[in-house]
């Protein structure tokens, strides 16, 4: 066997550590150690840095500085100045840019309530909803700017404004930035008529998506969610740093223009990155939340494979055993088996191939043994297995430690994970690992035919970026549809590939579900597949409408790429009512308005999410109506919205009612000053004073104040 080990020094110019904990992870060592090895000029990266940094020595070093989301921004680092990122006390933490791999209308609007929004039946105010005066931002691939569902019908349907192509060389760049193209414009977008080719060649993808947001249809047949926002197109380059510039570039243009702003990204991976919504493109999502922009995710497709096992080793030593199933796909080039541990607590991982009866073992490898990257290869009789395995005993984003074992495939020999632990939970999943690095496709653990060995469930299937903590994850199912007939509803039923949550950490994921099986939507004419497209529509009576030579076609898709972009017209829709709501009230309003029936359950009634549905459907009308009445910080405190404390006098607790759905410090103060009791209160709170003396006390939140009594 040849074996090849990077230890911490071996790596050059690549997070150079002692004794000093890490400031990227193990795979970004790796990464970027075969990236300086394939000859790269310059690397994307994304970096956490201290407060008020000197940029100087950064641009000195001709590092370029693109997207920022608070402390998390996106860099180009030549690879002469690599060094820097460890040297430089400014760089908190950062981590390479990951690539990742890609990704019927009528009903589903029926289901989600949203053709009531647009007929002004049920809303408050009697006015219809649209998502008029948002912007709905599309991170995607595949787009064609000319679609008549949304760029092409008379001039009160060309809304497309911009598009930014990463692919598109000659520019100009947009703002700020230094590659791709920026279209701007009616005419410059018909011109150019879609993006061009990238890894997924010329697709339909973001088409099909974008129609599903804010498309207006045809033949009134077919509309999105919001047919009157207003849309950016991004093809972004494939990776998060890329996706985080597209992001910033949007963000800049719904800010120039005073809309708010609510991006879909019908994406997502598992390979390098925490699960748990602590990674830096996690944490740049949620800094952007903070300040306003509304994301909604793709929970995942893999709700049907048995890709991942969790094993709770207690206190007693244990080994666990399993068969990983190989994704058959022509790019894969094998499984990239993903372990996470528990935070303090060491364990071993290692594989078996077996033909017949005839086993052959790795090593192996613990996180004990502390951070390396092994590249070595497994002979199995005249069968070479080469694996690349990364180990870290605490990843620098979330404290635990981690193992990702990368085996190539040969489907003569079955491949059999081992991971051996004295204490703590382990978490594993079994994804197909491609060339590109992206992994997105889930593949079986199961027992075989051995003793001992364990079989895959479903659980914690949330890859990145649905599992941000303040992204709204979409879950998938079919619309359920009144059958007047039989005065019955058909349909309606999670749909079998949506992912599973929560997150390793026990974040509820999904928080919502939508429609995402066969939906109709708009199919790009560039795309490679449009014969293809064309006669399925043809077979299955979906429209095909000729315009000076370019066949625009329907088509049905299924997946979460589907149902996050019901959503996220549906937050236009939130966002019309009222543009003032903060992210955290919209996401409020979105899972507390969801729909329980027959298929869902009680949720609400039981206070509890599911980890397939989240909260329940997703319901337009009702949030609507609620974001018409729900009222931000500053307008409680414009509007002098009293501060309602009861009972009053209270003995052993009292209930503060806030006004508004966002959090806010409550605070309680004696009659001489002090500060007896802080709390966080988002609506309303419950608050326990039984160990305060009796007397009067003053309630404060912001600038708002009463007055309670204890005794």
């Amino acid at each position: 066997m040849k074996k090849v080990v990077f230890l911490l020094l071996a790596i050059g110019t690549v997070c150079l550590v002692s004794a000093q904990v890490s400031k990227c992870g193990i795979d970004t060592r790796a990464l970027v150690a075969e990236e300086v090895a394939s000859g790269a000029v310059s690397i994307r990266f994304l970096a956490k840095m201290a407060p008020d940094f000197d940029r100087a020595p950064f641009e000195k070093a001709g590092i370029v500085f693109g997207a920022q989301a608070g402390d998390i921004f996106t860099l180009r680092v030549p690879v002469e100045s690599l060094s820097i990122l460890d040297d430089n006390k400014d760089v908190l933490l950062y981590s390479i840019s990951h690539h990742i791999a890609q990704p019927t209308n009528d009903e589903a609007r029926q289901d989600t309530r949203t053709d009531s929004v647009y007929r002004a039946l049920g809303t408050h105010d009697g006015l219809p909803y649209t998502g008029k005066g948002v912007y709905i931002g599309i991170t995607d691939w595949g787009f064609d700017y000319t679609n008549l569902s949304y760029n092409n019908r008379g001039d009160t349907n060309r809304r497309v404004e911009r598009a930014w192509d990463h692919f598109r060389r000659g520019g100009p760049a947009p703002a700020g930035f230094d590659y791709g193209t920026e279209i701007i414009g009616y005419d410059a977008l018909m011109a150019a008529k879609g993006d061009t080719s990238n890894l997924y060649n010329y697709g339909t993808h973001g088409t099909h998506v974008t129609g599903i947001a804010a498309g207006n249809g045809i033949r009134d047949m077919y509309r999105g969610h919001a047919p009157k926002a207003k849309i950016l197109m991004c093809s972004f380059g494939l990776g998060e740093a890329e996706w985080m510039d597209g992001v910033e570039w949007m963000r800049g243009v719904a800010r120039d223009s005073a809309r708010r702003l609510v991006v879909n990204s019908s994406w997502g991976m598992y390979s390098f990155s925490c699960l748990d919504g602590q990674s830096l493109l996690s944490q740049a999502i949620d800094n952007w939340s903070s300040e306003g922009t509304v994301f909604c995710t793709s929970a995942g497709n893999n709700g049907d494979n048995m890709f991942h096992i969790r094993r709770d080793f207690g206190t007693t030593p244990d080994t666990l055993r399993t068969v990983a199933e190989y994704y058959n796909c022509t790019e894969c080039i094998g499984q990239a088996l993903i372990i996470w541990g528990e935070e303090g607590h060491d364990f071993s991982a290692g594989f078996h191939m077996q033909a017949g009866t005839t086993v052959w073992a790795s090593p192996m490898y613990s996180t004990a043994g502390g951070d390396r990257v092994v590249y070595d290869t497994l002979s199995c009789g005249d069968i070479d297995i080469p694996y690349r395995i990364l180990i870290e005993r605490v990843n620098p984003f979330d404290r635990r430690p981690h193992i990702q074992l990368d085996v190539e495939k040969n489907s003569a020999l079955e491949l059999q994970l081992y991971i051996a632990a004295n204490s703590g939970t382990v978490h594993a999943w079994n994804v197909a690992n491609k060339l590109n690095h992206a992994g997105n496709e889930g593949a079986n653990f199961k027992k075989g035919n051995h003793t001992n060995f364990v079989g895959g469930d479903q659980s914690y299937g949330i890859g990145e970026p649905a599992c941000a903590s303040k992204a709204i994850s979409v879950a998938a199912h079919r619309s359920g549809i009144w059958n007047s007939d039989t005065t019955a509803i058909f349909g309606g039923s999670i749909a079998y590939f949506s992912s599973y949550g929560p997150t390793i950490n026990g974040t509820q994921k999904p928080e919502v579900s939508a429609p995402g099986v066969d939906v109709i939507s708009s199919i790009s004419p560039w795309c490679d597949d449009i014969n293809s497209y064309a006669l399925l529509a043809n077979q299955n009576g979906y429209p095909i409408i000729n315009v000076q030579n370019i066949r625009y076609v329907w088509m049905s898709m299924s997946g979460t790429s589907m149902s996050s972009p019901a959503a996220t017209g549906i937050v236009a829709l939130v966002l019309q009512a009222n543009p003032l709501l903060s992210t955290n009230q919209v996401r409020d309003i979105i899972t507390s308005t969801a729909r329980n029936d027959d298929k869902t359950g009680p949720l609400h009634d039981a206070d509890s999410a599911s980890d397939r549905w989240g909260w329940g459907k997703i319901n337009a009308l009702a949030a609507v109506n609620k974001a018409m009445q729900t009222v931000s910080i500053e307008q409680s405190e414009e509007l002098r919205l009293p501060l309602f404390v009861y009972p009053n006098p209270a003995t052993t607790s009292f209930t503060v009612v806030a006004g508004h759905g966002e959090p806010q410090t409550m605070s309680v103060y004696a009659i001489d000053g002090r500060t007896v009791l802080e709390q966080t209160v988002t609506e309303r709170a419950t608050v326990d004073v039984s160990h305060l003396q009796r007397g009067v006390y003053l309630v404060r939140m912001g600038s708002r104040t009463a007055k309670i009594i204890v005794r």
